[in-house]
């Protein structure tokens, strides 16, 4: 007799985490033929590559210009910034399930290689096109360079038209307005049930609307640098 065996469903989280698991997989490959394109007899000079060459473009783009769905633009960055920042998410002071396994994998050297690279390039704004109001760009110039009430201006921290600042403040200009959206809220989400220590972008967070959160994202998505 052949006995029927009943397979239950893999449950939503289950395949959640397998989905995170292969775009991790993804991301890694995508750095990985960055670091083979560093060290390869192609490469211009040291920590140069060339402009074919696949720099983590499975997420951040060909040249690291991120995109409109919410990734982060890391073309003309601050190399100090991002040096510090995946050593954070090497050393797991700074959470992303998906940059944390692909840092982990990194040596100081090709940490440092990435940054240099990524601080050199000169992207398009991915949001250049997308019809934004002017009035609602104008408003973010506002905020962004001289604040409104409790709102601090972000070019007191990230530098004049919001170039970076060393390695703590990033550069902002001509970060996709969904990425800028989506950090902003996590931000807030992390204020709750706390009091964010002043100065912090979470202290900050919690003095901006979800209007001039909009406001400053569309300004910034269309600052070039």
């Amino acid at each position: 007799m052949k006995v029927e065996i009943e397979r239950k469903p893999k449950s939503v989280s289950w395949v959640d985490s397998r989905l995170e698991t292969s775009r991790a997989v993804a991301v890694a490959v995508a750095t990985v033929g960055l670091l083979f394109a560093l060290h390869s007899p192609s490469a211009r000079a040291a920590g140069e590559v060339q402009a074919d060459a696949p720099p983590c473009a499975m997420c951040h783009g060909m040249l690291g210009e991120g995109s409109a769905y919410g990734v982060p633009r890391l073309a003309g960055q601050n190399a100090d910034y991002l040096s510090h920042a995946l050593s954070m998410f090497k050393a797991g002071t700074r959470a992303s399930a998906v940059m944390q396994p692909i840092a982990h994998s990194l040596s100081d050297t090709e940490i440092s290689q990435l940054a240099g690279y990524f601080s050199k390039q000169n992207a398009p704004l991915v949001d250049a096109a997308a019809p934004k109001s002017s009035q609602l760009v104008l408003a973010g110039k506002q905020l962004a360079e001289t604040g409104a009430g409790k709102v601090a201006a972000c070019f007191s921290c990230h530098g004049a038209q919001g170039t970076g600042n060393g390695a703590r403040f990033p550069s902002i200009a001509g970060q996709p307005a969904q990425f800028v959206i989506n950090r902003l809220h996590q931000f807030q989400a992390r204020a709750v049930g706390i009091t964010p220590q002043p100065g912090t972008m979470t202290a900050v967070s919690t003095t901006l609307n979800e209007k001039q959160i909009e406001e400053v994202a569309a300004y910034l998505s269309q600052l070039e640098r």
